[in-house]
């Protein structure tokens, strides 16, 4: 059966009834004769992304979808069965599924450093195409130049050292097509407030990561000024097998360091870091880049 069978079938639902059938995949594999996108162990889930099941999908998952959706949009690359979108760091695939009503499974991609994910998603999703790639950018060639028209990349930038994150800039630059966006997030003050939490109340630290968080960064009134002046903060935490602290860690990057280094590759389009000006509350800062030809070491990417 094509793979497109599923986006034939779910293609005239509406953004928030196909969230439904997205829920009840967690308990109903199979809906209405249609194999539905699947989950890993809820373990799992939960220590890769903090939550599991339709909790997951109906919070972060569902926010940062609309809003990837609305800045397509604005853009002038509004999301349909043609668009060619990559999920960068895709994880298990919580991100991912979201598109498989609106976009041919074919025009769907999807990268990560941890194999273990990537089995998931080519066992699990049923739609889409995933592979590994090393934690710098691959040589020319993995992907063609101009080949995609979205990139998204969800709690990626808040852990990626800052070389790793300007490298793979530098990359989507080439890759993505004239005008293409990319939509990111990384982690801002709200982060560094926890830190100072969890430092101030260790009964607080009741996972492994809030542990790792709080011992990350030692002063954090010194950080929230250095973050203030535009200065990428990073603490080589390592994230456990693929991701090594050579390149992971927790990373918080404000949007003057996007600016003036990321935006040597893409235009910084928009920078959203709290409630007012997020209308769907994530737990991250976003950013919204977009190509433009005229920058010169986008060319360079290319060449």
């Amino acid at each position: 059966m094509s793979e497109n069978v599923f986006w034939e079938t779910m293609k005239n639902y509406s953004d928030r009834r196909f969230l439904k059938m997205l829920c009840r995949a967690e308990t109903e594999p199979v809906i209405n004769g249609l194999q539905m996108p699947g989950f890993p162990d809820a373990k799992y889930q939960k220590e890769s992304v903090g939550s599991s099941g339709s909790r997951t999908l109906r919070k972060e998952g569902w926010m940062f979808y609309k809003l990837v959706k609305k800045c397509a949009q604005q853009s002038g690359n509004a999301v349909g069965p043609d668009t060619r979108i990559l999920d960068f760091g895709c994880g298990w695939g919580r991100m991912t599924r979201f598109y498989f009503k609106d976009i041919k499974s074919e025009n769907i991609f999807g990268i990560d450093v941890d194999p273990t994910m990537i089995k998931i998603c080519q066992d699990a999703l049923h739609c889409g195409n995933y592979s590994t790639v090393d934690p710098l950018p691959p040589p020319k060639g993995s992907f063609p130049d101009h080949s995609f028209h979205i990139i998204i990349a969800y709690s990626v930038f808040s852990h990626l050292h800052y070389d790793a994150a300007e490298r793979w800039v530098a990359e989507f630059s080439r890759i993505l097509k004239p005008g293409g966006i990319l939509v990111a997030t990384t982690q801002g003050e709200r982060f560094l407030k926890l830190c100072k939490r969890l430092q101030n109340n260790p009964n607080k630290q009741i996972t492994q990561w809030h542990q790792s968080v709080a011992s990350a960064f030692e002063n954090i009134d010194d950080c929230l000024s250095r973050y203030r002046s535009g200065e990428f903060l990073y603490a080589a935490t390592g994230g456990g097998y693929a991701r090594d602290a050579s390149f992971y860690g927790e990373a918080i990057v404000p949007k003057e360091y996007i600016e003036k280094h990321f935006g040597k590759y893409l235009e910084l389009v928009d920078f959203f870091h709290n409630a007012r000006r997020l209308p769907w509350k994530l737990p991250q800062a976003c950013f919204v880049m977009q190509k433009n030809e005229s920058f010169p070491l986008a060319k360079e990417a290319e060449a």
